[in-house]
């Protein structure tokens, strides 16, 4: 196992450059572009910013300043964005948090509202008039529908190609229960991703758990007891502590969760079980991200499966892939 930075100085700033003179400040989600590009939502600097296939970071879209601002990427603003996906045709999506909106980035970098008002609420419709309230978790599904957690809604929401915002599973009021889509309550979703086979993934932050969603809008728990802990195993019993950001493999089954306070990365087999793969607290990683490594926003898988995280607190994004075995080491 190695554990790199793949750029990021470790200090707060905003300053594009090469991978070990740039800054981030408190950076949010991540996802990997149709060209191999690495898109962060680098939240407090209210900016989207790329790293090239060299390592270089620059800056994608945002002036910097909080705003609301659609038009060409150099004078659009955003407000604290965070969840962040591609759509097959290179556009990048955004859950523009404190905006309460999702807005898109077209591949000539203009910027433009896909969903929301930019009224705290929670009403379906038309992208024009619909509400959200603080969206977080953004995926898009091979047809264009765009997968939103509204966090602070307790929902989990769907956006079609037409722009029409729809609820797929909860109430809107917190709680935990699974069944029928519009019975079903959440706490706090955050991270959201889609299986091979079109399930949605959800980590079901304040509930300790990770929950999913099939095609027909069932939603059921994968792994975790509600309990706090990192006690790995079969998901009925693992536990976990504030899971924040997924992801899936390439196999399109196998689940890695960044697991906030417990500052570690967990996977989650197609059989449901539960194992750590990285204690990012822990000595003698190649490059040790240190104590306060806690990975806390988003996560996101190379082609080359690399696992892809944003240490929030070190304002770095850092890296880990499992090491090729040596002949001596296999005898």
């Amino acid at each position: 196992m190695e554990v790199f930075t793949i750029a990021g100085k470790g200090e707060k700033g905003d300053k594009d450059g090469s991978e070990n003179e740039a800054t981030f400040n408190y950076p949010g989600g991540i996802a990997v572009g149709n060209d191999g590009t690495v898109i962060v939502a680098d939240k407090y600097n209210n900016k989207i910013r790329g790293i090239d296939l060299d390592g270089n970071v620059f800056t994608i879209v945002g002036t910097g300043k909080m705003g609301d601002k659609d038009g060409p990427g150099n004078e659009a603003t955003f407000n604290h964005p965070y969840g962040i996906a591609v759509r097959n045709d290179g556009t990048i999506i955004v859950a523009d948090s404190y905006n309460n909106k999702i807005r898109g980035i077209d591949p000539n970098g203009n910027v433009f509202t896909i969903a929301g008002t930019g009224k705290v609420g929670d009403k379906d419709g038309p992208g024009n008039e619909a509400t959200f309230y603080y969206p977080t978790g953004i995926a898009v599904r091979d047809d264009g529908t765009i997968i939103v957690s509204d966090t602070m809604n307790h929902k989990i929401k769907g956006i079609d190609p037409y722009g029409n915002v729809f609820t797929i599973a909860g109430t809107g009021k917190n709680g935990d229960k699974d069944g029928s889509g519009n019975e079903t309550s959440f706490n706090i979703p955050r991270g959201i991703a889609i299986e091979n086979d079109g399930t949605i993934i959800v980590a079901d932050t304040w509930n300790r758990k990770i929950r999913g969603i099939d095609l027909d809008g069932n939603v059921f728990t994968i792994a975790g007891t509600g309990r706090n802990g990192d006690k790995d195993g079969p998901g009925n019993e693992a536990t976990f502590c504030y899971p924040n950001g997924i992801a899936i493999k390439n196999d399109g089954t196998t689940i890695i969760v960044s697991d906030t306070r417990s500052c570690k990365i967990r996977e989650i087999d197609p059989d449901r079980n539960v194992y750590t793969i990285s204690d990012l607290r822990e000595k003698g990683d190649e490059d040790e991200p240190g104590n306060e490594a806690t990975p806390s926003g988003g996560i996101a898988i190379k082609n080359d499966g690399t696992i892809m995280i944003t240490d929030i607190y070190n304002h770095k994004i850092i890296g880990i892939r499992m090491k090729k075995l040596t002949k001596s080491a296999m005898e």
